[in-house]
């Protein structure tokens, strides 16, 4: 019997965990999970599926996985994909009402200004 290992994923988070479970030799199923989405009908997230007898083999790929996705993510630059960003001192009073409820960031390497 199919068990869920792992609900609400994004489709690129999916793809990781079905590669990693594939490595293993564990073979999952991806399957559409969620609430539907408008215009399309299909949800918006992804669910794996595995046999239950397995589960004890995955349990320590899916707690790794967990960690890794729960982790905090460092800002990086959108332009470079630099790690040495700050928050932006001075930013023009139309970028903070653009970035209005998030905090400017500047990246240290090509100054670009972006929404952190």
């Amino acid at each position: 019997m199919l068990v869920p290992a792992a609900r609400y994923l994004t489709y690129a988070e999916a793809v990781v965990l079905y590669n990693e479970l594939l490595q293993a030799d564990i073979v999952a199923l991806v399957k559409a999970h969620g609430p539907p989405s408008l215009p399309y009908g299909e949800g918006m997230y992804y669910q794996l599926l595995i046999e239950e007898e397995l589960v004890e083999a995955a349990q320590p790929l899916l707690d790794d996985f967990e960690q890794a996705r729960n982790a905090p993510k460092l800002p990086r630059c959108p332009r470079c994909g630099s790690l040495a960003v700050a928050p932006a001192e001075r930013v023009a009073w139309w970028r903070r009402l653009l970035y209005a409820g998030t905090t400017p960031m500047q990246c240290t390497t090509c100054q670009r200004v972006f929404a952190g």
